[in-house]
Parts: C-alpha cells; sequence; structure tokens
C-alpha cells in the first residue's frame, strides 16, 4: 500500500512539474508577437529576427550541451523522428510569422490555437487517451473561449492571414505527436531542443542569404530585443517545453497551452497596445476554466488520494 502510495505522490509531482514547465513555455511563447512587433519597429526584418533568435538560443543550448559532455548521436529511428520535428518547428516559426503581415500578434497566437483540439482528438481517435468528459469539455470551453476572442469587436480579421495561423496549428500538432514517440523520449530533452534550434538556424540562413537581408541586428535597442527573444522566447521555451510533453504528453500539454493566447492578448494591450475588449476577457475567462478542469483530479482519483492520506 505504502508502495502505491509513493508511486501516486511520484506521478502528482511529475504531473505538477510537467505543467509548471509548460506553463514557463506559454510565457516565453507569449511574448514573441508583441516583442517581434516592438523589433519591427525598431526596423528589423523578419528574417533577421528568425536567424538571430533561432541562432543566439542554439550557441546557448549546444554550448551547454557540450560542457556538460551529452551524448548528442541519436539512433536512426529518432533522427528521422528528428528531422519531422525540426521541419514541424521551422513551419510553426514560419507560418506565424506570415501570419503576423496580415493580423495582429495576438489574434494570429489565438487562431493557432485551434491545435489543442486537433490534437486531444487525435489521442482519443487512436486510442492512446481515454475519452473522458472533462478532456472533451476542456477542448469545448477553450474552443468557444478562442471564438469569443476572435469574434471580438475592433479586431480586424484578414482571411491569408488566418489561414497562416492555421497552418501554424497543422505545424504545432506535427511537432508534438513527434516530441511524444518512444524514440524521442529515449533521448536526452537538451538535445532533441538543440537540434530544433540548429535545424531552425540553418533554414533562416539560407532565407536571409536568398532575400538578401542581414543576418545580424546592429542597434542597441535590436540587439536587447534579439537576446530577449532567443533566451526567453526560444532557448528557455524550447527546453521547458520539451521537457513538459516528456512529463505530462502532448494531450496534456496541448490543453494547457491554451492558456499561451491569453497571455498574449495581455502582452499584446501592455506592450503594443492592442484592443482588450469584453469579449476577449469573456474569452480568456473560458480558456482558464478549461485549463483547471482538463487537469483537476478525477473522482475516482480523488478517493484513492484520500485513502492512501488515512
Amino acid at each position: 500500500m505504502s508502495g502505491d502510495s509513493g508511486d501516486r505522490k511520484k506521478m502528482s509531482k511529475t504531473r505538477i512539474t510537467g505543467i509548471a514547465l509548460i506553463m514557463g513555455t506559454n510565457v516565453g511563447y507569449a511574448l514573441v508577437p508583441s516583442l517581434s512587433f516592438l523589433a519591427f519597429d525598431q526596423g528589423v526584418e523578419t528574417e533577421t529576427l528568425l536567424f538571430s533568435k533561432f541562432f543566439y538560443a542554439a550557441v546557448l543550448m549546444w554550448a551547454y550541451i557540450f560542457i556538460k559532455k551529452l551524448p548528442f548521436r541519436l539512433e536512426k529511428k529518432a533522427a528521422r523522428m528528428m528531422i519531422l520535428i525540426g521541419l514541424a518547428y521551422i513551419g510553426i516559426a514560419t507560418t506565424l510569422y506570415f501570419a503576423f503581415d496580415y493580423i495582429s500578434g495576438s489574434l494570429a497566437t489565438i487562431v493557432s490555437f485551434t491545435f489543442p483540439a486537433m490534437i486531444v482528438a487525435i489521442e482519443m481517435i487512436t486510442g492512446k487517451e481515454k475519452v473522458r468528459a472533462s478532456r472533451i469539455s476542456a477542448v469545448i470551453l477553450s474552443m468557444i473561449g478562442l471564438i469569443f476572442i476572435v469574434w471580438s469587436p475592433d479586431i480586424s480579421a484578414n482571411l491569408i492571414g488566418i489561414l497562416f495561423a492555421l497552418g501554424t496549428a497543422v505545424s504545432y500538432v506535427v511537432y508534438m505527436m513527434g516530441l511524444a514517440a518512444e524514440c524521442i523520449k529515449k533521448s536526452n530533452t537538451l538535445v532533441v531542443a538543440g537540434y530544433v534550434l540548429l535545424m531552425s538556424t540553418v533554414f533562416n540562413f539560407f532565407r536571409c542569404l536568398l532575400s538578401g537581408k542581414p543576418l545580424f541586428t546592429t542597434g542597441f535597442n535590436q540587439l536587447w530585443l534579439m537576446l530577449v527573444l532567443a533566451v526567453f522566447c526560444a532557448f528557455m521555451a524550447i527546453l521547458f517545453f520539451c521537457m513538459g510533453v516528456k512529463l505530462i504528453g502532448p494531450g496534456n500539454a496541448a490543453i494547457i497551452n491554451t492558456f499561451e493566447p491569453v497571455l498574449a492578448c495581455f502582452f499584446g494591450y501592455t506592450l503594443v497596445g492592442d484592443v482588450l475588449t469584453r469579449n476577449i476577457l469573456i474569452g480568456s475567462a473560458l480558456v482558464v476554466l478549461a485549463v483547471l478542469i482538463a487537469n483537476w483530479p478525477s473522482a475516482a482519483a480523488r478517493e484513492k488520494s484520500a485513502a492512501d492520506s488515512s
């Protein structure tokens, strides 16, 4: 009995750690639209921003990997999956920044967050997760919340921007399902994150060359924005995300990720003056409620916990 209790406590601690890591990721990713628009105001080109962000983050990650002497070779199966994950992450960043050309950063983030419903649906259809009323309710609530936000007055929606944001959602699905693959779970989290950043750096290096855009920024204000984006919105965000998905799975991580558009709206309002309407507040509240429902222990789990404690 005590062994079972210890195992459950360990599982509970693992879950809390996973949730905390994904929430940390949410903060980093939610800052991306606002900090990017601040950088654009400073004259930074999109291609330069993406290369600089991923380059600095990759240098930090691989420096840590080599200092710690972590084994960075992947098994053949994991290497093939790593290519897919890297391409998916490139798809996330590329389509999202294309969306920024047509719609606000907050709206692009919100629309891209149709992906949790896609992931949960895939997991339930394939049998990887049990069909539970709480998960279905959480997805429905989060989608209703996002609809409230998208249909908010004073927010202009451009179809091309919406389509690019939906492309971001599809890329997210591939990315998260790839991270949850067994061959990747066996790999070192830091190394996985390192390869994601390396592939993104190489891709955006060639984008800069082909477009004739500079690789790096020169001004002080531009540089500190690039460093903040690299450290908090790329290096730490990707690391926390990879660790969190391993601990709680892509479905749970996807639902918790719906906090990100709420935070994106908040940062957009405080940092770049995005519109914050009543619909946005209602939608944000529904998203928060969805996350709480999705992660609230089931009645059976609460009964077991009470029995163990007694």
